[in-house]
């Protein structure tokens, strides 16, 4: 085609333009002859695959390779809470562009790799970073890498945004999600397990820097902020499948293989010391086990999430704090491309969390999901019911827009969320 239009465009430039009308044959052919060699060099350079789309959009070359693609999620949601709800409104709808992202990976000599991940804020607009990571390759199986990435806790965090069942994770998740810290790991996988281990700021301690003051004072359900130091650990069983790559996400395609994957994680953590006496020390021991099984059109999610907590302030006595959570999902292909899935969750506050108000929370989501191509154009439709009143996670980063729940002082808050996913 490159070849057509460019005798094209020099036939069509010879009967146009008198000045070149009157030159010799000779030189319009030798203008004819360097352009159809221009158009060979850029064509061989396609062919060699220096750029293109093999499932990615990609440039490469002499061992470099740069991958970029992008993530699109916009939603309509409707949530319903209790007519007393005063004074807030006790209907909020409309539509969001709840993720917008942009993603550059790639490889350098084959053995370095790295990953930028930038995203627009969904209520402003604003470009922040995500993810900036880079790390090496070596012969034995072992990858190392640094810089700003998600720890290797729980599986539902670990599985894209973009390769869920259901519009948005599960609450649980939310209150003990890893989510990305700043650090250095180090992974080895055979073809039957894997492990990795990390060395970090802590628990959602993306983006602060070395002398950050922390998280929040007082006993927040939420752990996020700098620590001063971190130590994580996670080792996955594939004790039947054929693929890591099977447990990149959730759902089951039809015709596929049985698989069981089994998961277990620690964390430890020590918050950061600060010159204010009235700081309050806290030491976080996180663990989770999790199962995963798939097959001909169905899948099984579960975690067991626990965390226990030591604070303690100048002139106070120590608090001690235990939560825990159960996620429930499963999803089956009644179609090839259609699929419902169900999602039961349970949160259990420490009694000492919260002054007044429920401390354990039960949510049930069901939906359906369209694939159109895979994950990349994707619809999804679920409902969200809340079985107690949420008040007290509001405003701890747990319930927000993010996930369409806004929190009720009576149980009964409902969230419809309408999803079209498209990947790039």
């Amino acid at each position: 085609m490159t070849k057509t239009m460019t005798l094209l465009l020099a036939a069509g430039l010879a009967t146009a333009t008198p000045a070149l009308a009157q030159q010799s044959t000779d030189e319009v052919r030798a203008m004819v002859s360097e352009m159809m060699n221009d158009a060979d060099s850029r064509s061989s350079l396609l062919a060699g695959g220096d750029a293109g789309h093999d499932g990615k959009f990609f440039i490469a070359g002499d061992g470099f390779r740069l991958n970029v693609g992008g993530q699109l999620q916009f939603r309509y949601l409707v949530n319903v809470r209790d007519d007393e709800n005063a004074p807030q409104d006790d209907f909020s709808n409309g539509f969001q562009t709840r993720r917008t992202k942009l993603d550059f990976n790639g490889e350098v000599n084959k053995d370095w790799f790295f990953r930028v991940l930038v995203s627009a804020d969904r209520g402003e607009g604003n470009v922040g970073l995500e993810e900036a990571s880079a790390g090496y390759k070596f012969a034995n199986g072992v990858k190392a890498r640094w810089g700003q990435f998600k720890l290797p806790m729980l599986r539902e965090e670990l599985v894209s945004s973009s390769r869920q069942l259901a519009v948005e994770r599960s609450v649980v998740n939310e209150v003990f999600t890893q989510d990305r810290s700043q650090g250095i790991e180090l992974a080895y996988a055979t073809e039957t397990w894997r492990i990795a281990g990390a060395f970090s700021d802590g628990l959602d301690s993306e983006n602060t820097d070395f002398n950050d003051a922390g998280g929040a004072a007082g006993f927040p359900i939420r752990v996020a902020g700098e620590a001063e130091y971190a130590l994580t650990a996670r080792a996955e069983f594939m004790i039947s499948g054929n693929d890591w790559k099977m447990w990149d996400d959730f759902t089951s395609k039809k015709g596929q293989d049985f698989g069981f994957l089994l998961g277990v994680a620690a964390h430890w953590q020590e918050s950061t010391q600060t010159p204010n006496p009235g700081d309050s020390d806290t030491d976080t021991l996180q663990f989770t086990v999790d199962a995963s099984l798939e097959g001909d059109s169905w899948n099984i999610f579960g975690a067991f999430i626990y965390r226990f907590q030591e604070q303690s302030a100048l002139g106070a006595g120590e608090t001690d704090l235990s939560d825990m959570g159960f996620v429930l999902q499963g999803g089956w292909r009644f179609a090839e491309n259609t699929e419902v899935f169900a999602r039961w969750e349970t949160l259990l506050a420490d009694d000492d969390r919260f002054s007044s108000g429920e401390d354990t929370f039960n949510f049930i989501t069901v939906g359906l999901n369209q694939y159109y191509a895979g994950h990349a154009a994707k619809a999804t439709l679920d409902v969200v019911y809340c079985f107690e009143e949420t008040s007290n996670l509001s405003g701890t980063g747990v319930l927000g827009t993010g996930n369409g729940l806004l929190g009720d002082t009576e149980e009964g808050e409902i969230v419809i969320r309408a999803q079209f996913q498209l990947l790039f």
